[in-house]
C-alpha cells in the first residue's frame, strides 16, 4: 500500500501489541518514528508523538468507542493512533500541526470555554452564530447531537467564546466553530442550519433566495421548494434526500423551504436535475432526452409484465 495506508496499519498493530505486551513499543520507537520520513509528494511526511499523563487523559482523548480519536483523524487528515501512554500522529507537516492544535483545544474544553485566536485567517475553520435558545437543541444531551454530526462528517465542533463575545440574554448568539476539510465543514454547517431552522424558523432563510452558481469548483446552490414539495423530497426518515445526495455526489440539505446543494459544478447540476425529475414523478412519467450523452446513467429495459415486481409496493 501507500505510505499512509502502511503507517495506519502499522500503528494499529503496535497499539494492539502494546496492550498485550506493555513496554514493547519503547524498543522500536525510534525505528517506527523515523520510518518513511519525507516519503510523500509534499516531502514533509513524518511522525510526531505526545505523551499522556495518566489513564484519564487517554480515555478522554480516545472517546466512547474510539469516537474522539476517529474525529481527530478524519478532521486533520493525519493518521492518529494511541500506543500505550503515547499518541502518534503521522502525516504531512500541516496535518501533524493540526492534530496538536485540535488535541490542545479538546483538553482546554475540560477547563472552560475555548477561543481560537486568528480563526478568521484559518483555512480549516468555519464559524457559525447559534441562537442561545437553540444551543441545547444542537448540542444534545452530553453533546450527543454534536457528536453524531462530527462522526457523520469527520469534523471537530465546539462552542467558542471569550469574555467579550459571549451572547447575552435570549436574543444573543454563541459561536460554533467547525474544523476540518472544506466539504466536511460545509456538510456539518448545513446540518446545523437545518436543525436550527426547525427550532427557530427563518433564522437563516428569512432573506435568502434561489441561487445558481457557475463556479466550477466547490460552491453552494439554493433551490426553493413549494410547501408540499419539502416532505416529498425528504422522504421517510430522510431516505429520499439521502439517495439524491448519494447519487449526485453533492451535499444536499434542506433548511426550511430551501434545498442547499454543495459540491462541484457537475455535482450541483446533477443534483438539481435529480430533484426536478423526482418532483416530476408526482405528476406522471418522466422522460430523459439526453440519456445517450450522459455519463451518470445506465438504461435497463424491463418487460412490462415485470414492472410492478421490480418497482414494489409504492416504489419500495
Amino acid at each position: 500500500g501507500d505510505v499512509r495506508g502502511r503507517r495506519g496499519s502499522e500503528l494499529k498493530v503496535l497499539s494492539a501489541v502494546e496492550t498485550k505486551s506493555p513496554g514493547y513499543f519503547d524498543h522500536v520507537r525510534e525505528e517506527v518514528i523515523n520510518r518513511d520520513r519525507y516519503r510523500d509528494k509534499t516531502r514533509t511526511w513524518g511522525t510526531d508523538f505526545m505523551t499522556f499523563r495518566d489513564e484519564g487523559e487517554i480515555s478522554y482523548a480516545l472517546g466512547k468507542q474510539g469516537g474522539t480519536r476517529r474525529k481527530l483523524e478524519r478532521s486533520t487528515g493525519a493518521v492518529v493512533q494511541y500506543v500505550g501512554m503515547m499518541v502518534l500522529c503521522s502525516g504531512t507537516r500541516r496535518e501533524r500541526t493540526r492534530v496538536r492544535e485540535y488535541m490542545k483545544w479538546l483538553f482546554q474544553q475540560l477547563e472552560g470555554p475555548v477561543y481560537v485566536d486568528g480563526w478568521r485567517d484559518r483555512e480549516d475553520c468555519t464559524v457559525m452564530d447559534i441562537p442561545n435558545d437553540c444551543i441545547g437543541y444542537i448540542t444534545g444531551n452530553r453533546r450527543a447531537t454534536l457528536g453524531v454530526m462530527e462522526e457523520e462528517w469527520g469534523t471537530l465542533m465546539f462552542f467558542m467564546s471569550d469574555s467579550e463575545s459571549r451572547g447575552q440574554g435570549r436574543g444573543g448568539t454563541e459561536r460554533l466553530a467547525i474544523f476540518g476539510p472544506l466539504r466536511a465543514r460545509r456538510g456539518s454547517e448545513l446540518k446545523v442550519m437545518s436543525g436550527i431552522e426547525t427550532k427557530s424558523p427563518g433564522f437563516f432563510t428569512r432573506s435568502l433566495r434561489e441561487k445558481c452558481s457557475d463556479k466550477r469548483g466547490f460552491d453552494t446552490d439554493r433551490l426553493v421548494f413549494r410547501d408540499d414539495e419539502v416532505s416529498y423530497a425528504l422522504g421517510k426518515d430522510g431516505a429520499t434526500r439521502k439517495k439524491l445526495e448519494l447519487a449526485s455526489g453533492a451535499i444536499l440539505q434542506y433548511v426550511g423551504h430551501l434545498a442547499f446543494i454543495a459540491g462541484s459544478l457537475k455535482e450541483r447540476k446533477r443534483c438539481r436535475e435529480f430533484i426536478v425529475w423526482l418532483l416530476q414523478q408526482r405528476r406522471g412519467s418522466v422522460t430523459i432526452t439526453d440519456i445517450d450523452t450522459r455519463d451518470d446513467v445506465t438504461e435497463v429495459h424491463i418487460p412490462p409484465s415485470c414492472k410492478g415486481w421490480v418497482t414494489g409496493n409504492r416504489g419500495s
